[in-house]
């Protein structure tokens, strides 16, 4: 029997919107097959006008910053589970 194992590792992109309370703008998914090394990260805007080049959330860190952050744990997963091309 060929027992597949897949990881999903997801998090949330938050802004600051007109309040200046944090608001969820994205939703990051990502799905590694270890048995056939595909990996795939799927990234879902909810609310395109807080997201900006320039906005933060409350802890400082643009959109960009948090996707980086989150783009970083996927590809350290992958090279925990064997993939060559993290390697």
């Amino acid at each position: 029997m060929n027992i597949n194992e897949t990881t999903s590792m997801n998090a949330s992109i938050t802004l600051k919107d007109n309040n200046g309370s944090d608001t969820v703008v994205a939703t990051l998914n990502a799905n590694l097959d270890a048995g056939t090394a595909n990996l795939n990260i799927y990234v879902n805007v909810t609310n395109k006008s807080l997201m900006t080049v320039t906005a933060t959330n409350t802890a400082g860190e643009t959109a960009q910053v948090q996707y980086s952050q989150f783009e970083s744990a996927v590809k350290n997963r992958a090279k925990e589970s064997g993939y060559v091309i993290f390697a």
